[in-house]
């Protein structure tokens, strides 16, 4: 399964199997935009990284983070929702399922809180995969919690 967090900025993904209780951890990584460029055009790199992601790695679904709005600051909320259109665009393009998990639906997933920290989330994803480290930058570690927080409550494969 393929986990998203997007974000204008720095999209992570994640690209996990889960086989007899166990992970292992396909592939992931972050797709920057520069923020020189106009949006449609970081939109589109974000939606052509993704597809090329897709047709590498072969995911039976994608789980994308659920857009959550931000009083403070709006417009974050915003461009995190073309973001994840991007992404969702991608999946559809190539005929994935799409799932939305919210922040807390994965923290309780993986830690069993939905307010656990960051920190506890990052753990487990490295626990959970038998990683040496915590995968940078963070938007890595959460497209990864993503994934996991999917498998856990879905029992599906990669």
């Amino acid at each position: 399964m393929l986990g998203v967090d997007p974000s204008l900025r720095s999209t992570g993904y994640g690209v996990v199997d889960y086989d007899d209780s166990r992970f292992r951890l396909i592939e992931a990584g972050t797709i920057e935009t520069r923020a020189t460029d106009d949006l449609a055009g970081r939109l589109g790199d974000i939606a052509q990284s993704l597809a090329s992601v897709i047709a590498a790695t072969q995911p039976a679904v994608m789980v994308v983070e659920a857009v959550f709005a931000r009083a403070v600051n709006p417009k974050t909320t915003i461009l995190m929702a073309h973001a994840r259109g991007a992404a969702l665009g991608a999946a559809a393009g190539r005929g994935l399922v799409v799932h939305e998990f919210s922040a807390t639906t994965v923290k309780r997933a993986l830690v069993g809180s939905g307010s656990a920290s960051k920190d506890q989330v990052a753990k487990m994803v490295v626990r959970l995969l038998g990683l040496s480290r915590t995968p940078r930058p963070a938007d890595v570690t959460d497209a990864l919690a993503i994934a996991i927080a999917f498998a856990h409550r879905n029992g599906r494969a990669h």
